[in-house]
């Protein structure tokens, strides 16, 4: 039995009045919890296992099976993500890249650094394409499939002309390494993606894209995402769905 310090990344029904929880913590990374009788209104385990809260949780390891949360207390509940419907879809999309690329107890600190960061990112910022695109390339970086966009991903050459990126190799090819999977990078997208090595979260908005920056930014992301996952997150497709409404 242990305390750990963590953050509801998914739930789900499990019976009748059960949930199952999953958390990435600080100390344990992903970690499946069940969650007795939290479904019911009046349980005392309702409001700390809400999607998107980061809490203190109880955990007790079984001879199998998942662990059993039995305690928490609230740190941040993060309400104003779940009030708003972009705002949800947003962070929903942004915890399950992270839900389906990690393992289980595989902790990282970085990580759940990143993880209270996005979601701060989410609730204070207008520009939500954006904070999308910096957060999914930020992620791409600490799991260790950051974007070489400097040099060839081949050779190494350095590349200030034509552009051509390969989302299967992660990065940017000379002409004398292409395999065919390549498309056009502008320079100016790739400027952009270069500035999230740099730039702190609270001087994202200064940046001001206009809507083929957006287009080209979010294909390149999209690509280079999906050749890094079996399928698209299923709450992609709904990001963009509410996206499209709200827009």
């Amino acid at each position: 039995m242990f305390w750990c310090e963590g953050v509801v990344i998914k739930t789900r029904p499990l019976g009748e009045a059960d949930r199952i929880v999953v958390l990435y913590t600080k100390e344990r990374g992903k970690v499946g919890t069940a969650a007795k009788g939290s479904r019911r209104p009046k349980n005392r385990l309702a409001a700390v296992v809400q999607p998107f809260t980061r809490g203190n949780y109880f955990l007790s390891d079984p001879a199998s099976g998942l662990k059993s949360l039995s305690q928490g207390n609230i740190i941040d509940s993060n309400q104003n993500l779940r009030d708003d419907l972009l705002k949800m879809a947003a962070c929903n999309y942004f915890l399950e890249l992270i839900d389906v690329s990690v393992e289980t107890e595989d902790p990282d600190q970085e990580l759940y650094k990143l993880i209270l960061m996005g979601l701060k990112l989410i609730d204070t910022v207008d520009d939500l394409d954006l904070a999308l695109r910096y957060i999914e390339y930020r992620l791409l970086y600490t799991l260790g499939w950051g974007l070489q966009l400097e040099n060839c991903v081949g050779c190494g050459k350095e590349l200030n002309e034509k552009l051509l990126f390969s989302a299967i190799d992660g990065g940017v090819k000379c002409e004398g390494c292409l395999r065919g999977d390549e498309i056009y990078l502008s320079k100016k997208a790739r400027a952009i993606l270069l500035s999230f090595n740099r730039l702190y979260p609270r001087t994202l908005p200064k940046l001001k894209l206009g809507e083929e920056d957006h287009q080209e930014l979010e294909k390149i992301m999209r690509l280079a995402w999906d050749a890094r996952m079996e399928k698209s997150p299923k709450t992609w497709l709904f990001w963009k769905q509410v996206s499209a409404l709200e827009n």
